[in-house]
């Protein structure tokens, strides 16, 4: 069985698996570079680019498994970095949603951390190595405690959000509270 190749970037995929397109910028012969950037909506800073290869009429991308086995899943934009003789072209894609791996232990969403990372300051209890970090460029250890509180309850609500979304999600026929289901 051969892997089939899209004519469009992924718009949903599971972490893990792979997935193959390619596309044909406008004056294909004077692209030099070709490729793909997808960034986390939740965690700017979980990136990865898929860089495609040149096939002379068309450039062939090749999204490995390998690449988002380990991501927890979430919504992804997506860029096109194209580059020509005379410059670069940057192009939004439609976002891309990776769903998590059935195949590997959950891993925690970056709001999740983020919870349990505050809770653990305001309670005295920071994990060992992680005094060094930063939120919003300030030292963990030097945040504010009613600073910290303000940014629990924010991340809070994140979190709320993210377990209500990932809920509907994963079974989109339960109400969600603001609908009225009626059968006849």
């Amino acid at each position: 069985m051969s892997i089939t190749v899209h004519t469009t970037s992924p718009t949903r995929i599971i972490a893990g698996d792979t997935f193959h397109w390619k596309d044909t910028p406008v004056n294909v012969a004077d692209v030099s570079a070709y490729a793909v950037l997808f960034r986390s909506v939740e965690d700017s800073d979980i990136e990865f680019t898929v860089t495609g290869s040149d096939q002379t009429t068309y450039f062939l991308f090749e999204l490995t498994g390998a690449t988002t086995s380990a991501l927890a899943g979430g919504e992804f934009t997506a860029t096109a970095l194209i580059t020509y003789s005379y410059g670069r072209e940057s192009e939004e894609l439609d976002s891309c949603f990776i769903a998590d791996n059935p195949t590997t232990t959950p891993t925690k969403s970056h709001c999740r951390k983020m919870v349990d990372f505050l809770k653990a300051h305001l309670e005295g209890r920071m994990p060992e190595g992680i005094e060094g970090h930063t939120i919003g460029g300030v030292p963990v250890s030097k945040i504010p405690i009613p600073e910290a509180e303000l940014l629990l309850v924010k991340y809070e609500g994140k979190l709320r959000r993210e377990v209500a979304k990932d809920k509907k999600l994963k079974n989109p026929s339960r109400a969600s509270g603001n609908s009225v289901h009626i059968n006849f």
